[in-house]
C-alpha cells in the first residue's frame, strides 16, 4: 500500500508540475502579446505626431513647432511631448549637416514672483534643461538631447521628457531656444560656440 501511495503521489506531482508549466507558458505568452500590442500602439501614436509636425513645418514658415504648447503634468510624474525643428541653414564646407542644441528656461510662475521653484532654488530665467551656457541651471526638469545634426532643408522631430520633482503646483511659462553651431559645423566638428536659431514659449500646468 505504501508503494502504491508513493507511486500515486509521484504521478500527481508530475501532473501538477506539467499543469503549472503549461499555465506559466500561457501566462507569459499572454503578457508578451499585451505588451507587444501596447508597444505598437505607442509607436503608432509617435509616428502620427511625427507626421503632423513634419507636415506643419513643411507647409508653414515656422522653424520650430510643438505638438502641444500647454503641457499638463503631475509632480514627480514623467510627461512626454514632441518638438519639430526645420533646418534652413547651409552646412559649413566638409560638413553634411548643421549641429543644433536646445536650451530650456523657466521664465516665471503664475503665483511666485521672482521664483519658478522656491523648493528647488529655481529663479526666473534659470536654465532647467538642455545646454547650460550661462551656468544658471539649478535643476533639470527636462530630459532632452544636448546636440543633434540636421541636414539642410530637413525636419527633425524629437521627444522631450518632463519631470518636476518638488515644485509647487502652479502654471509656469517656459522658453525653448534652439541654438545652431556658430560656424554651421556638424556636431563632431562643433566649435562649442552657439548662435540663436529659433525660440518659442510654452506653458506647463503642474498639479
Amino acid at each position: 500500500m505504501n508503494k502504491k501511495a508513493a507511486l500515486e503521489l509521484s504521478i500527481n506531482a508530475i501532473v501538477v508540475l506539467i499543469l503549472a508549466i503549461t499555465i506559466l507558458g500561457l501566462g507569459i505568452g499572454f503578457i508578451k502579446t499585451q505588451f507587444g500590442g501596447l508597444q505598437k500602439q505607442f509607436t503608432g501614436v509617435s509616428k502620427e505626431i511625427e507626421s503632423q509636425l513634419l507636415e506643419k513645418l513643411r507647409t508653414s514658415g515656422e522653424l520650430l513647432s510643438f505638438n502641444q504648447e500647454e503641457v499638463e503634468a503631475k509632480i514627480g510624474k514623467i510627461e512626454k511631448f514632441y518638438i519639430g525643428i526645420k533646418n534652413t541653414q547651409s552646412p559649413a564646407p566638409d560638413n553634411n549637416a548643421v549641429c543644433f542644441g536646445l536650451q530650456l528656461k523657466c521664465l516665471r510662475s503664475l503665483t511666485q514672483p521672482g521664483m519658478c521653484s522656491e523648493k528647488e532654488g529655481v529663479q526666473e530665467g534659470d536654465t532647467v534643461g538642455g545646454l547650460d551656457l550661462d551656468g544658471t541651471k539649478r535643476v533639470n526638469w527636462f530630459t532632452v538631447f544636448d546636440k543633434v545634426d540636421i541636414k539642410e532643408g530637413e525636419v527633425g522631430v524629437y521627444p522631450i521628457s518632463l519631470q518636476i520633482a518638488k515644485a509647487k503646483a502652479d502654471t509656469y511659462l517656459l522658453e525653448l531656444t534652439v541654438l545652431q553651431d556658430a560656424q554651421n559645423n556638424a556636431c563632431k566638428q562643433s566649435s562649442g560656440s552657439w548662435n540663436p536659431f529659433q525660440d518659442k514659449q510654452f506653458f506647463i500646468v503642474l498639479s
